[in-house]
């Protein structure tokens, strides 16, 4: 599928090496002709489509014979070649229209095919002759064409005709240009070249008519631009042809004249379509003069000259007789002289160093005895003007002065600003906005004086000044410092212990399920403090703008901004004393030993340059600016009568009911539910946006029990006559924290920032969910009982594996209620991990899978201490999950076209900033939500249902215990490698469960998934998913049918607009769950774009990457790429042995099933270490083995290929062997008898 590219041409065999190809599609490309045996070689293809083509060449179609269905519909074919389709004995289906087909007696041949062809289906409609202009070549027979009959009784033969006939040519300087005009008759017919309506004299030597009749003209140059027309006669008898081009809207209507008079017209006299006479059997009375009026074929532009330069209009025109040029400046004649020159026959105006008085309209009046027509060019000289000017102003000390200086000018003007005659220069507190204002931040008494804005382009130069006054004097705001920050900090601190309490203390038997989410999502002490101190600093300046209001006895009619009342001294004291300068420390990267061979736990010193990038508790990155209410914090709809493109937005819990919600469930045909619960898996490993550290307005009332908005509530309106909801007039939604420095915040650090969420988690794929974001939870889920390098485990019961360790005592209770179960919850690295049991099922893998591999190291390398092993074992699970991520994963969601456009990694980019992108992490990656299937399948060892059947999903929530008392992780991870994912269709997009009934036991209101993923991108800032289209190139939509090409179904779209009103105004995740999945993909073309953006950053951007030469060596790499997802899930499930070799793919799409011995799986012992070796040198002399090797011819590589694997092999198994004796001999105290040593 090449198609909506710009090629131009295809070379002869291009395609000969693709033997099994078997469909070939390049419509909307730029091809003009196809040339013979471009398609040799395609013996197997069955489909081809095309178009733009205006010539194809005799047997460019032939020796296809599978070919089953050729497109050459919307092309711009008029003739096809005899036997064009020769040659192709399966074509059922061939497409010839919207061509200008000439259906003359060169088409017969392909009327006599199709007679012979009765199974193929041809749409082909004829354009000319008029006698059948829209009849279908299909119904027409061979007495429709008048072929080869006598039209002289005299003499007999064939009126001469046109083949080929001339077209438009575009040529550079000097160049030959070749007109084709090919004609037939009998006897042979003459043919005569005109230019403008005047013969061309055959002897000079610049013009040549060739045997053929082709027309040559050498050395072009702008004396030879004009219309050549060709005439074609027998040698008794001639055939004329009169041209006359005419281009208008509409289409104007043309009339010929004979000496004077309207020619009428018979069987001899006939206007073509594009305007030319032709006259057959050319009589003495046909002798006179043939006339039209003047049409122009090049008229005057509008132009836009700079002062001082030439300004050039141009005019051709043709007619009968030949026109005269003349030119006007608006009604007067213009003769030349003074800056005036016409030149080359009038054809050419210039006006010579334009000034502001050459500005007029210059017309172009072509004229001959049949009348006069006029175009015309406007020469606009503009030079820049200054729209909106500074006024003198007054300003106080330490506060931020902003002075105007908008501009409209074409091309744009430069901007220039200078105080006192000497020029500003951007830098430190001085700002040149894009709209030309100059910005002074924390002025001074030195800022006073003159400012003067100079703006210019090539068309002059505009002015304007402006006196500065600046003034010393205590801001209102910063009396109330110490008061506000007091009562701020009690505020928060209070607001946070009563959600703590309420969370944690609750000594309820019934836990609420809600409770439960929020618990599974509450940040922990280190996160809560970022939070908290963003909180503090907030709500300060929100305290000491309300008391500073209170005092004041005007009203400001300007935006508020704290600076005007705090400076900038006091504004760094609320910043000290909230803590909200802590965070942005700088990190120390300097202990290169360990910097350079493993990542730290929350990601920071990844890039040397930037440490922060991609670590945990740092905001989210931005791909587009931030859409804000206030423009810096408040969400869209936050007044929820404002208007956007003229409309309110829509409720989020009613878009999802109108669009997004389904209760009929389609199958997957390809892919199975592991596809969506990798896609969970991978998303807890990369972001997690830090919720507000209290559920409650900072004033005390419970968001649950308010409809309000008041920071942090964010509540979803339930729109009247909802089908579930009835006794309440909202969902509680909480805002995320924001980070410091963003938002408000953001005064402290010089520049209004928009609100920035953070993300707790590390940007990077590196198994943070297994080993935690923080070093103390890291230290947490580490067993430090031993020196193996293990993580601990819990309970193990009998023919099963270990389990997950659990909480203590103190730890967060998961109980529903006591009739269900008193197990307890399991700890893992992300705080998630008990939310579905079948995200339980995957972290307990995974633990174990660390475990087996530190293990395995561990025996190969007894010396290693704790920490290395742990490290190692790490670097390899990381490794693991990135290699299944691009290879078994990627390509199943992307399709092979976004596979294509990830490409292959080459290098890391140290350049490259791989932080989580905002709308990544809110709407892009969740598009998993489309594959959840209602019901988690569960099957035993025979793939059997177990006894507990099937688990509805509303069932799977907060459940861990299931995992204990019903049958472990085996019959979930079976059930997840083969169901059927949910399949995503146009109306079938989030099944009800997580619309419905979402965490719906004993909570008052089940939650909706789809409106939390709406309001969540409010919540953020995200701009519209227009503004998204626009970022990945896709085509421009003003109205909701232009987007019929990714939302094609159109019941969908007319609920997009009686919802949005305004295409610009649709969120950006509705419109890419919406989006038809692209072809081989699961996502639609905007989803697809923002996935590939972020993935390729995560790969390009990471110094660890598992490719990257550094990190492992050759022969380990080898290795990590023998692993798959269904390898770990044998090697750590209780007792799987069979399973598909890829489990994202449905068992009867491949080779069904596979037993778990016949799966390649990693050999451990390329890590095997040296105790007592310098490891560079043993690094040192595996390069230079390497060196050696690839030294060595390659017959000599195959030949020795075996012999050197199974040395290999030996020598490795010899090398661990020395090492347990060695091992076994320091540890072990044994009689001098007793005591051997290898030999």
């Amino acid at each position: 599928d090449v198609r909506f590219n710009k090629i131009l041409g295809l070379e002869p065999g291009g395609f000969s090496h693709l033997h099994h190809l078997r469909s070939l599609l390049l419509n909307d490309n730029h091809l003009k002709a196809l040339q013979s045996g471009v398609f040799r070689g395609l013996r197997r293809l069955k489909y081809l489509h095309v178009n733009e083509i205006h010539h194809i060449e005799p047997e460019v179609f032939s020796h296809m014979p599978r070919l089953e269905r050729l497109y050459l519909h919307n092309n711009r074919l008029k003739n096809i070649p005899s036997g064009s389709f020769a040659g192709m004995p399966r074509l059922r289906k061939l497409r010839l229209d919207s061509n200008a087909l000439i259906c003359d007696c060169s088409l017969l041949w392909m009327v006599r095919m199709l007679a012979a062809h009765d199974e193929m289906s041809v749409a082909a409609t004829c354009y000319e002759p008029e006698s059948v202009t829209g009849t279908s070549l299909a119904a027409m027979t061979e007495k429709d064409f008048k072929c080869r009959e006598s039209i002289l009784p005299d003499n007999g033969g064939d009126h001469p005709e046109f083949e080929t006939e001339p077209e438009d040519v575009t040529v550079n300087f000097g160049e030959d240009a070749m007109f084709t005009c090919v004609a037939t008759g009998e006897p042979a017919p003459e043919i005569v070249w005109l230019r403008d309506s005047a013969e061309i004299p055959v002897e000079t030597t610049r013009y040549e008519i060739l045997n053929n009749g082709t027309l040559m003209v050498h050395d072009a140059d702008e004396t030879d631009i004009g219309v050549f027309e060709s005439q074609v006669a027998k040698l008794d008898q001639r055939l004329m042809r009169f041209d006359c081009v005419a281009n208008g809207k509409p289409k104007p209507h043309i009339s010929w004249f004979f000496n004077g008079e309207r020619i009428l017209l018979s069987d001899r006299m006939s206007i073509h379509h594009n305007g030319s006479i032709v006259i057959e059997y050319v009589e003495e009375t046909d002798a006179g003069s043939y006339t039209f009026k003047p049409s122009f074929d090049t008229y005057p532009k509008n132009l836009t000259v700079p002062i001082g330069e030439n300004a050039e209009f141009l005019c051709s025109a043709r007619g009968v007789p030949k026109p005269v040029l003349s030119w006007y400046r608006d009604t007067l004649p213009l003769l030349p002289g003074d800056n005036v020159e016409i030149s080359d026959d009038h054809r050419r105006l210039t006006i010579l160093d334009v000034s502001d008085d050459d500005d007029a309209i210059y017309h172009c009046r072509a004229e001959n005895t049949e009348g006069y027509v006029e175009k015309s060019g406007i020469l606009k000289i503009v030079p820049p003007r200054i729209v909106l000017k500074p006024e003198d102003t007054d300003a106080y000390k330490e506060t931020t002065v902003q002075m105007p200086c908008e501009v409209e000018a074409e091309p744009p003007a430069a901007i220039e600003w200078r105080k006192d005659g000497a020029r500003i220069t951007v830098e430190n507190r001085f700002r040149i906005t894009i709209i030309g204002s100059l910005i002074i931040n924390n002025v001074s008494i030195t800022d006073t004086g003159r400012y003067e804005c100079t703006v210019f382009n090539d068309y002059g130069r505009d002015t304007a000044s402006v006196f500065l006054t600046v003034k010393d004097r205590k801001l209102p705001g910063d009396a109330y410092v110490n008061i506000a920050l007091t009562q701020a900090t009690r505020d928060i601190d209070q607001a946070i212990s009563r959600t703590v309490d309420s969370i944690f203390n609750n000594k309820s038997t019934k836990v609420d399920l809600n409770d439960l989410y929020r618990i599974t999502r509450f940040p922990n002490a280190p996160a809560r403090e970022v939070a908290r101190a963003a909180e503090i600093y907030e709500r300060t300046l929100d305290k000491i703008k309300d008391y500073t209001n209170a005092g004041m006895t005007i009203t400001s009619v300007e935006p508020f901004n704290y600076q005007h009342i705090l400076s900038n001294q006091h504004l760094e004291v609320i910043a000290q004393l909230s803590g909200c300068v802590a965070h942005r420390e700088s990190l120390d990267c300097s202990d290169m030993c360990f910097h350079s061979r493993y990542r730290t736990i929350d990601g920071s010193c990844n890039n040397f340059a930037h440490p922060t990038w991609g670590s945990s508790l740092s905001g989210f990155r931005r791909i587009l600016f931030p859409i804000y209410e206030n423009g810096f914090s408040q969400p869209v709809g936050w007044n929820k009568d404002r208007k956007y493109n003229g409309y309110k937005l829509p409720a989020s819990r009613l878009v999802s009911n109108t669009v997004i919600t389904t209760t009929d469930i389609s199958e997957d045909v390809k892919i199975t539910h592991m596809a969506m619960q990798w896609g969970q898996w991978l998303d807890h490993d990369l972001d997690h946006a830090l919720p507000s550290v209290s559920s409650e307005t900072w004033d005390g009332v419970d968001c649950k029990k308010t409809c309000a908005y008041a920071a942090p509530c964010f509540p979803i309106e339930v729109p009247e006559n909802d089908t579930r909801i009835t006794n309440r007039r909202c969902i509680d939604f909480i805002r995320t924290s924001a980070v410091c420095g963003s938002g408000v915040t953001s005064v402290l650090f010089g520049a209004m920032q928009p609100r920035e969420q953070i993300n707790q988690l590390t940007s990077f794929i590196d198994a943070s969910q297994v080993y935690g974001f923080e070093k103390a939870v890291a230290e947490d889920l580490r067993d430090l009982t031993n020196d193996n390098g293990l993580l601990r485990v819990g309970a193990t019961f009998p023919g099963r594996k270990p389990l997950l360790p659990t909480t203590g005592l103190n730890g967060m209770d998961c109980r529903r209620n006591l009739d269900e179960s008193t197990r307890s919850c399991f700890v893992a690295g992300d705080i998630r991990a008990n939310e579905q049991i079948g995200l339980v099922a995957f972290h307990t893998i995974w633990m174990r899978e660390h475990n087996r591999v530190a293990l395995k190291l561990k025996s190969i390398n007894p010396f290693w201490d704790g920490d290395k092993v742990y490290q190692e074992a790490r670097k390899v699970l990381g490794a693991e999950i990135q290699f299944i991520t691009y290879t078994q994963w990627l390509p199943i969601i992307l399709g092979p076209e976004g596979k294509q456009l990830l490409g292959e990694y080459k290098e890391y980019n140290p350049n490259i900033n791989p932080s989580v992108s905002n709308v990544f992490a809110t709407a892009a990656l969740r598009f998993g939500h489309s594959m959840i299937n209602p019901i988690l399948h569960r099957y035993d060892e025979n793939f059997e249902t177990i006894p507990e059947g099937h688990l509805q999903l509303r069932y799977a929530f907060f459940s861990p215990w299931r995992l204990v008392d019903e049958g472990g992780v085996d019959p979930l991870i079976r059930g997840m490698f083969t169901t059927p994912a949910k399949l995503k269709t146009p109306t079938q997009n989030l099944n009800s469960e997580l619309t419905e009934k979402l965490f719906y036991s004993t909570h008052a209101v089940a939650l909706d998934l789809a409106a939390i993923n709406i309001q969540r991108s409010r919540d953020h800032g995200i701009p519209p998913y227009n503004k998204f289209r626009q970022f990945c190139n896709m085509s421009e939509v003003k109205n909701f049918d232009d987007l019929a090409g990714e939302i094609s179904e159109k019941s969908v779209r007319d609920k997009l607009k009686e919802l949005y009103g305004s295409v610009d105004n649709i969120d950006v995740w509705v419109g890419g769950i919406l989006e038809d999945q692209v072809e081989g993909g699961k996502v639609g073309p905007l989803f697809r774009c923002l996935l590939l953006e972020q993935f390729a950053r995560l790969r390009d951007g990471d110094r660890f990457w598992y490719e990257n030469p550094s990190v492992f060596e050759a022969e380990q790499l080898r290795q990590i790429k023998e692993t798959s997802l269904a390898r770990i899930l044998c090697d750590n499930g209780d007792n799987i042995d069979t399973i598909g070799e890829n489990v994202f793919l449905l068992p009867e799409v491949q080779d069904g099933m596979v037993s778990c011995d016949d799966l390649p799986s990693i050999d451990f012992r390329y890590w095997a270490d040296c105790e007592n070796c310098e490891e560079e040198t043993v690094r040192a002399k595996r390069r230079a083995r390497r060196d050696l090797a690839d030294a060595e011819q390659e017959q000599d590589l195959a030949r020795l290929a075996t012999l050197e694997n199974t040395q290999q092999d030996l020598s490795l198994t010899v090398q661990m062997l020395k090492k347990r004796i060695e091992y076994l001999e320091e540890n072990c105290k044994m009689d001098t008898a007793d005591t051997f040593k290898f030999q």
